[in-house]
């Protein structure tokens, strides 16, 4: 596994009177960072525990951001299993090692600082490639400069991204990358004319005795979709927001569309199925497209 790109133990982040944010490693103290493959995030300085949970998930934000225009992964841990031992484990590793101990839970965890305080890690976040020191402090410090907040499909996406990093088949990574952009997509209504067209499909569905009820549902349920445009159309919408840049050599709507067919033809069963070697060029390429659709601002504000 590749690491961060950066020498010093600990990245401050922010600072601002006594409200400390920095990067370190949580596997050894005093490690550097480009050695270490989990991270914690810490914050100090709040004064009550609704304000530091906030300022919490705002953080975790800054960081995906950061990640993204890196194209680097993150894996926050939500999804793991909660351990059922920790209200139990606490007391008596606290008991044995004379200080207070705490296990951290996946996510955004706050507690009340302590000088002997003892963290456990838990809900590690993993980083996947290197970039140079230079541009991990750059988007880190201009990242936390924009505070761009991430919507909850941004989480969502950010989440199916990093994802897909650990997936050992090429067809799995592209799958969980173009859920990612689905996850991202708004879909706009079509033209007033064909909203028209599709009405007067719906009404003629409703009235045809010939149909089962179990076909008309079904029609219907597929017929109301047709107001708005198709996945196709929002997404090559949402690819054009990336260009002039390109991806595989294509223009964004072009790739994105190119990836949308490999996808459907491996989830429909096409036969034959798409070929390995372009499926794992198109992930390569893929990857760097969702990242940047991530980013946010730091995609024109920080140069590749």
């Amino acid at each position: 596994m590749t690491r961060l790109g950066l020498a010093a133990a600990e990245l401050l982040i922010h600072e601002e009177g006594e409200q400390r944010i920095w990067l370190k490693s949580s596997e050894k103290k005093g490690q550097p960072l480009r050695d270490a493959a989990n991270f914690v995030v810490r914050g100090e300085g709040y004064s009550t525990h609704d304000e530091a949970a906030l300022e919490g998930e705002r953080w975790r934000d800054v960081i995906s951001r950061s990640f993204a225009r890196m194209h680097l992964a993150a894996d926050f841990g939500d999804q793991d299993p909660l351990s059922s031992s920790t209200t139990t484990a606490e007391p008596v590793f606290s008991e044995h090692l004379g200080r207070h101990v705490m296990e951290g839970v996946a996510g955004v965890t706050v507690f009340q600082d302590q000088p002997d305080l003892l963290l456990i890690a838990a809900g590690d976040l993993f980083g996947c490639v290197r970039p140079s020191e230079e541009k991990c402090r750059s988007v880190f410090l201009h990242a936390a400069q924009l505070h761009e907040p991430l919507k909850v499909a941004e989480r969502l996406a950010f989440d199916l991204y990093s994802g897909s990093f650990f997936q050992a088949s090429a067809a799995a990574r592209l799958l969980m990358l173009t859920m990612a952009v689905e996850t991202l997509l708004n879909l706009q209504p079509r033209s007033i004319a064909t909203q028209a067209h599709v009405t007067a499909m719906i009404e003629a569905t409703e009235v045809n005795t010939d149909l089962t009820h179990t076909e008309r549902n079904s029609l219907l349920g597929t017929l109301k979709w047709l107001h708005n445009e198709s996945i196709g159309q929002a997404g090559r919408r949402l690819a054009r927001t990336l260009e002039p840049r390109k991806y595989g050599g294509r223009k964004p709507a072009a790739f994105f569309t190119r990836c949308y067919e490999v996808r459907s033809a491996l989830t429909h069963g096409h036969v034959p199925r798409p070929d390995h070697r372009e499926v794992n060029s198109l992930v390569g390429s893929l990857e760097l497209f969702v990242a940047d659709l991530l980013a946010g601002r730091l995609l024109a504000e920080i140069p590749d």
